[in-house]
């Protein structure tokens, strides 16, 4: 088998935009520090370029920003300890490769109970699972976005917090632009459609173009993703979702913090997966009244939407 030819992030710019990066990564010479300068990879300048339409001066503020983020808040420094009492719950994970090689971040929004957690922690624990994430990817071979798989089974009006879905909305979008690579949502019910009327008009043709809703089959009892397999192969897909990936979020709190991911026995599997099973979702009606003061509720709340140009991945 011949080697694959080296990514060249360059390959598919039009001379404006060429030039729009030689601009821009000159304005950033300025940055001298090794951790903004190991950050400011030619991938990640062209990043923030496609976020906004290789307008330099709105891209070179957008990173800026950015990187006077990351240098007060630290997300690089966060440890699992720090948020081990939001992230034994498994709300959200990284667990795996999809067919592009993009690591796979899952969620669970049902586990995302614990109302009295404050939501910056609930935000730091997004932050901190963001980053493996990043660590994960491989520049050298174009993967730069992530896979996001978000199985909403068991999901209620409990498992609905909106302030820190919106924070984390405003962070993907200022902090980490085209990061996105598909979003996978899975079984959502009635009550997901309240977050998505409020969330979707921000979001512009391309990015709702990597979003796809699957509704899962039942087989012997179990569900099944027949379409994930489009996007994620068996081996790499955990077994509660139809896949054979014997690895999966540790729920043993004892033993959690040395391992959040542990290959389970078939055994163990098996019983796992008839718990989850047997969970059933609470199908809400929705009061359009209700809904409406929902939403007034969280107007003030602004999501500013991201320009993301038809090159993105």
């Amino acid at each position: 088998m011949e080697p694959q030819p080296a990514f060249n992030p360059f390959a598919n710019l039009t001379p404006k935009q060429l030039d729009a990066f030689k601009e821009m990564k000159k304005n950033l010479s300025d940055f001298t520090d090794p951790e903004d300068v190991a950050y400011l990879t030619d991938m990640c300048i062209l990043r923030y370029l496609r976020a906004r339409n290789y307008t330099v001066s709105k891209s070179e503020k957008m990173l800026r920003n950015t990187l006077a983020w990351r240098k007060s808040y630290r997300p690089q420094d966060v440890k699992l300890s720090e948020v081990t009492d939001i992230a034994k719950t498994g709300a959200i994970y990284v667990n795996g490769k999809d067919v592009k090689g993009r690591p796979i971040i899952i969620a669970r929004p049902r586990n995302d109970t614990l109302k009295k957690m404050p939501h910056e922690l609930k935000f730091k624990n997004l932050v901190y699972w963001l980053e493996q994430g990043f660590r994960q990817m491989n520049e050298s071979k174009g993967i730069e976005t992530f896979c996001f798989v978000v199985d909403y089974h068991g999901f209620s009006r409990k498992s609905m917090d909106m302030k820190t879905n919106l924070e984390s909305m405003h962070h993907l979008l200022d902090n980490c632009p085209e990061r996105m690579g598909q979003s996978l949502f899975l079984d959502p019910p009635t009550m997901f459609w309240v977050a998505w009327k409020i969330i979707s008009p921000f979001l512009n043709e391309v990015t709702l173009s990597k979003v796809k809703f699957i509704y899962s089959k039942k087989v012997n009892g179990k569900r099944t993703f027949p379409e994930l397999s489009n996007y994620i192969s068996p081996d790499q897909l955990e077994m509660d979702l139809g896949g054979e990936n014997p690895v999966t979020f540790n729920r043993d709190p004892a033993s959690f913090l040395n391992n959040p991911l542990v290959s389970m026995s078939s055994n163990s599997l098996s019983a796992q997966m008839q718990l989850e099973e047997a969970i059933e979702p609470e199908e809400e009606e929705i009061d359009e009244k209700e809904f409406e003061q929902f939403k007034a509720s969280n107007s003030n709340n602004h999501i500013q939407p991201t320009p993301i140009s038809t090159t993105s991945v």
